[in-house]
């Protein structure tokens, strides 16, 4: 009885989630469709959520694009992003773009996946850092890639069709095509003190 429950609560939950998530693109849709092309078959899980401002920013998620919980999209300075079909995002990941980041086709992204188009100046040393603006740059996802967990991309990077980068990397260079790309941390295991 008590684990019928618990599928009828989730059940629900998940209908609440999927109408709020519909009201949200919605309303996403209606404030301009020059900005915002989402297909109505993006599906997302709790706390998915779109910052933009208001300058000539521009996203397009296509068809049959799944995003886990708490995936967020952070859009600005005429940023454009456009987020290929068959896509799938797992739980954490975050896509900052105010340059401009294209992800192509059928890619699998594991959990914590950043994606950084940008970075902040930092050369006057008599201003903050935070007064000094972004350079901004791209980012080019090839199609039918996995990007293992952890993984951040960084600015300027073009990663080619057929891709695999494993767990923890940091991308700042570009990757050719049917390439695997791993971390190559060494583990030092000791079991007394030195």
């Amino acid at each position: 009885m008590i684990l019928l429950y618990f599928k009828v609560i989730r059940k629900l939950k998940l209908i609440w989630n999927q109408f709020i998530l519909k009201s949200r693109l919605s309303s996403y849709n209606h404030l301009s469709k020059k900005r915002f092309q989402i297909h109505k078959t993006f599906k997302a899980g709790s706390r998915f959520s779109i910052q933009s401002d208001l300058s000539e920013t521009f996203i397009a998620i296509n068809e049959n694009v799944l995003v886990r919980d708490n995936f967020k999209i952070y859009i600005g300075h005429k940023g454009k992003l456009s987020i290929g079909k068959n896509c799938f995002f797992n739980n954490y990941c975050s896509i900052n773009c105010l340059g401009s980041i294209e992800i192509g086709d059928d890619n699998q992204f594991g959990e914590n996946v950043f994606l950084y188009d940008h970075n902040h100046n930092y050369a006057d040393k008599n201003k903050l850092i935070s007064e000094q603006g972004y350079k901004t740059g791209s980012i080019k996802i090839g199609n039918n890639c996995w990007i293992g967990s952890n993984v951040v991309i960084l600015k300027d990077v073009e990663i080619g069709d057929n891709v695999v980068i494993g767990a923890g990397c940091i991308i700042y260079k570009s990757i050719p095509a049917n390439s695997i790309v791993i971390n190559r941390q060494n583990l030092v295991i000791s079991t007394t003190a030195k």
